[in-house]
């Protein structure tokens, strides 16, 4: 009835008294479960119901039945950001540019190339990102962590070792978002899961993507000085 009549805010808190969800969708337990997301977040509210909206009220009973996937990184959708918000430069004048913040412009092969044999880091694939802050080279592993457990787990610890094997004179980081950020559940208490104390505790730079550029432009000013 919720579904049909289009109230949002009802369908809502019933499908949050459930444990599955009627797709895949990256940020519903956090909206569900960490208190003041599902109010703080009205674009993510709406572009889920449009979603709900799609199915016919029966559709979302029966995937509500299916076995629930998890989304573990931010993949391209990443990439595609970081090309929007950063300088792109190809690899002969990324390699000599010496002033500014720069991502390298690269096919994948060519970027594990330059990451391998230019910066001597050992790595079995091209890291998520790859900037030069005047001379300072920044590598760095990007991950959506959207629930606790399983498979997210492990994608926390890939991301702490590959923080913890710095190699010369290039820094390596950890860019996370999702749970491992949230401090309390909806009932107002603290959340006390392995993923977040890896993180929130880690003595490696490890930040969500929306603080980047300030870290960037702090490794910078730190140059200058």
């Amino acid at each position: 009835m919720a579904h049909q009549s289009r109230d949002t805010r009802k369908l809502l808190e019933l499908l949050s008294s459930l444990q599955k969800f009627p797709y895949d969708d990256p940020v519903w337990y956090l909206l569900k479960n960490v208190r003041g997301c599902l109010e703080n977040n009205p674009n993510q509210v709406r572009r889920i119901a449009e979603t709900l909206y799609l199915m016919t009220a029966e559709e979302t009973v029966v995937r509500l039945e299916a076995a629930p996937k998890l989304n573990t990184q931010i993949g391209p959708m990443f990439g595609a950001w970081v090309q929007k918000t950063f300088a792109l430069l190809s690899p002969k004048p990324f390699q000599t540019s010496k002033k500014g913040i720069f991502v390298l412009d690269a096919s994948e092969e060519s970027s594990k190339e330059f990451v391998q044999n230019v910066l001597g880091q050992s790595l079995k694939k091209r890291p998520d990102f790859i900037a030069k802050v005047d001379s300072q080279y920044v590598i760095g592993e990007a991950k959506w962590i959207g629930q606790p457990g399983g498979n997210q787990g492990k994608q926390v610890v890939e991301v702490l070792a590959f923080c913890k094997n710095q190699r010369g004179n290039v820094k390596r980081i950890g860019i996370v978002d999702g749970f491992p950020w949230s401090l309390y559940n909806r009932h107002g208490n603290l959340i006390n899961d392995k993923v977040t104390v890896m993180i929130q505790e880690t003595e490696y730079d490890v930040f969500g993507a929306l603080l980047l550029r300030d870290y960037l432009e702090h490794i910078k000013k730190q140059t200058v000085g």
